[in-house]
């Protein structure tokens, strides 16, 4: 072999050893940045040139400098997908997160309303603290998870899309569920209306908009406005944001590509400061969503963050403030700003705590019926608001408001709606799949 052979060669192969350990760590991209720089693909398009310059001098066979030249454009094509171990722990993950969504929609304290520095005047005992713990502490991961997981499947389908297709694609998959999951929350309540011994938990939930205003009091226009803006299925504006950050998409990876720290930083900020939002767009969405495409990008290095995360037990820090904060929401009402702060803060460990303790825990499994039950995620995510709020109340009518009542209530409805939901799912698929191909936006 010649010298300029023997030199191309070793450049394949230390690229294919960076890209094999870039694939061992279960990311599956490219680093943008390292491209621009040449770290990667230069030192493979200037071993072509002087391959080509030996071919020329009759040195190199043809199909050798082809073989190259095809490794130089598929690396980049390789490199931008999945690896079958992230896709995985994506989807299990995503079903893990489901369920946290509906036991945070489930709380049922005499005033539901949950947000990142609220306080209770309910009695601080063993079923209320570990209700609190979960709803507003444990499990408050699962919506930054989702936008991370949307930012990450997006920038794996970014070369599989022209921008039309990518528009028409997000709105089968985003658009179709949304209006008819809140199609289904309208119905829903109104049957409970309709009906004398139900009516009055639909009217004690006040999902409703319009001031409660029962749904068979409304015209035509509040009907269209409530499916579209205010869907009593108030789960749904994941959705409605979704579709709009995958509008903005190609705007937030030139912005990354340009200043990834700066336009991270603002997206942190207005996570921070719980931006309410312009539109459709607020601050913990477009943050944790810009974060899945910088990582999926290999914006950092999962290494050294995992490195960091397990040489201090950061875990174990992240349950720690999980408790002071729940402690300090029974203890003292004016202390809003500290347990938002805390709020904050166990935000990022919690879902640095389930990134990690999936690789730990579940990541050995080659086959896990979460997979299989993830297919029926938006059955559970469409059906639970406003199921749970309804029966909830139906359940404490039945058997009281007792505290311990109140935690079995807690523990077990969310179960019992999932169950159900995956099952109607399931029975759809199989007997009408238009039906089912609809409320869950084609997804396969």
């Amino acid at each position: 072999m010649s010298t300029a052979s023997a030199r191309c060669c070793t450049t394949l192969q230390n690229t294919a050893r960076r890209v094999a350990k870039s694939k061992a760590k279960c990311v599956g991209c490219f680093d943008e940045t390292a491209f621009k720089k040449g770290d990667m693909f230069i030192p493979v398009a200037v071993s072509l040139v002087h391959l080509s310059v030996h071919f020329c001098r009759r040195s190199v066979h043809p199909i050798y400098v082809v073989f190259c030249a095809t490794v130089l454009v598929l690396e980049r094509k390789k490199t931008l997908t999945l690896s079958p171990y992230l896709s995985r722990k994506l989807s299990r993950l995503s079903f893990l997160g489901m369920l946290t969504v509906v036991y945070v929609h489930s709380f049922n304290f005499d005033d539901r309303y949950l947000w990142a520095g609220r306080t209770f005047f309910e009695e601080m005992n063993l079923f209320n603290f570990l209700q609190l713990m979960i709803t507003n502490g444990l499990f408050r991961f699962g919506v930054p998870l989702f936008f991370f997981r949307a930012g990450m499947l997006m920038a794996a389908t970014e070369e599989k899309y022209t921008p039309i297709t990518r528009l028409k694609k997000r709105s089968q998959t985003l658009l179709i569920p949304y209006l008819a999951w809140s199609l289904f929350g309208i119905l829903v309540t109104y049957y409970f209306e309709s009906q004398a011994d139900l009516a009055p938990f639909a009217e004690s939930s006040w999902l409703r908009p319009f001031g409660n205003l029962p749904v068979h009091k409304w015209d035509v226009s509040q009907w269209f406005e409530s499916a579209l803006f205010h869907p009593i299925s108030f789960q749904l504006w994941f959705l409605r944001s979704l579709f709009i950050y995958s509008l903005l998409y190609p705007l937030l990876v030139k912005g990354l590509t340009w200043k990834p720290k700066w336009i991270l930083g603002v997206f942190c900020f207005l996570w921070i400061s719980s931006f309410g939002g312009i539109g459709f767009i607020e601050g913990e969405g477009i943050f944790f969503f810009t974060l899945g495409i910088y990582y999926f990008k290999g914006g950092f290095s999962e290494d050294r963050i995992r490195d960091f995360f397990l040489r201090y037990r950061l875990y174990w820090h992240a349950l720690g403030v999980v408790l002071l904060k729940t402690f300090l929401s029974f203890q003292f009402d004016y202390l809003h700003v500290p347990v938002y702060l805390l709020h904050k803060i166990a935000q990022p460990l919690l879902v640095l705590s389930v990134w990690f303790g999936y690789d730990f825990l579940l990541g050995q499994f080659q086959n896990s019926p979460l997979e299989k039950l993830s297919r029926y995620n938006f059955f559970v995510y469409g059906a639970h608001v406003p199921l749970v709020y309804y029966l909830t109340d139906l359940l404490f009518f039945q058997y009281g408001k007792d505290d311990s009542v109140r935690f079995a209530i807690f523990c077990g409805l969310p179960l019992v709606v999932s169950a159900t939901a995956i099952l109607v799912g399931y029975v759809l698929e199989k007997a009408v799949y238009p039906v089912f191909w609809v409320l869950t936006g084609g997804r396969k």
